[in-house]
């Protein structure tokens, strides 16, 4: 098992030496820190905990652009 999701991480789960990894969605994380600033500069409340997602790839689904789009460029 694998967590993030550089381009090599393809190669090593097509070779087997990965089974799974655990890809995190670096967009949401940019998007909420954004609203959580605002939200901290205007006086308004943030949550505690803010949930910004993952997506589970393993060899049945790296191939899938739904998936492969959480794959780091190099």
């Amino acid at each position: 098992m694998a967590f993030d999701a550089p381009t090599s991480i393809v190669d090593n789960i097509n070779t087997g030496l990965v089974d799974v990894a655990i890809a995190q969605h670096p967009a949401e994380i940019g998007y909420f820190g954004v609203v959580s600033a605002y939200a901290h500069l205007t006086g308004q409340s943030i949550p505690v905990a803010i949930g910004t997602g993952f997506t589970i790839m393993d060899k049945s689904n790296i191939a899938d652009p739904n998936i492969s789009k959480y794959l780091y460029s190099e």
